[in-house]
């Protein structure tokens, strides 16, 4: 019976340690270790020697300066980086000229009508200083007499109408005579050569017999044609001298000749 036990020790012996020889040649398991992740291309790494080394050796300076480049080098990216962000907030904040709406450009005025011969020739005759007599026919009490009158005038011409105030001095000669003198004003209404025109006046008047003076009034109106070295035309005006009797219309050509 003892050999039996032998056998059965061993095999019970060999059947323990198979697993522990086979444990033992299996190469040594190292406990899983996370690796950290590789550099990204894109960090940049901080360095304070020329260049970022490699930090297991297997690049050359020149191969890490290729692929991480220089600490001057990253410096300048990003100061580029940030002058290019403050040019483009500058450019979108400042409008395009197209955007622009100019509001101090006036609208540009329509140029005058040129002037015709016949408006021109109006207003070197009533513009500036003027002076002229004015003969006539009075009308007064059933009677008629003969009037003479002097005219003194400065005329400004303002485009649609020329204004020309004066002096004038009448005598009218009737049974009895009367004198007149005062302030007047002429406006002349200029449509081309023809210038029709309005006229008005207020000073003093006399009566010889019986003597009596009085303020004169006169108003009246009439037209002249003008052509290059002569105008005509007519005047027809009312006057009357207040605490007289005297009152009458007055009728007279008007001629001017090399103005």
């Amino acid at each position: 019976m003892r050999p039996l036990f032998v056998i059965a020790a061993a095999a019970v012996s060999s059947s323990l340690l198979a697993p522990a020889a086979a444990r033992a040649a299996e190469p040594d398991a190292q406990p899983d270790v996370e690796e950290p992740p590789p550099d990204h291309p894109g960090e940049q790494k901080k360095c304070s020697d020329e260049y970022c080394g490699d930090p297991e050796g297997n690049l050359s300076p020149e191969m890490v300066r290729e692929v991480y480049g220089t600490p001057e080098e990253d410096r300048g990216a990003e100061e580029g980086g940030a002058s290019s962000e403050e040019d483009a907030a500058s450019e979108s904040s400042t409008p395009s000229p197209s955007s622009v709406v100019a509001f101090d450009e006036a609208p540009a005025e329509p140029a005058p009508e040129p002037m015709s011969e016949g408006r021109m020739l109006v207003s070197l005759y009533y513009s500036g200083f003027q002076w002229g007599l004015s003969p006539g026919v009075l009308f007064s009490g059933g009677k008629a007499g003969f009037f003479l009158g002097v005219r003194f005038g400065y005329g400004f011409d303002t485009g649609s109408v020329i204004a020309v105030p004066g002096v004038s001095l009448s005598g009218y000669f009737i049974d009895p005579n009367v004198y007149v003198g005062m302030p007047t004003i002429k406006l002349v209404l200029p449509i081309d050569r023809f210038a029709p025109f309005v006229t008005g006046g207020a000073g003093a008047g006399h009566v010889t017999e019986p003597q009596a003076t009085g303020v004169a009034l006169m108003g009246g109106g009439g037209f002249m044609l003008h052509f290059t070295r002569i105008a005509f035309g007519a005047e027809v005006s009312y006057q009357t001298i207040t605490s007289t009797e005297f009152a009458g219309w007055s009728v007279g050509p008007l001629l001017a000749l090399g103005f």
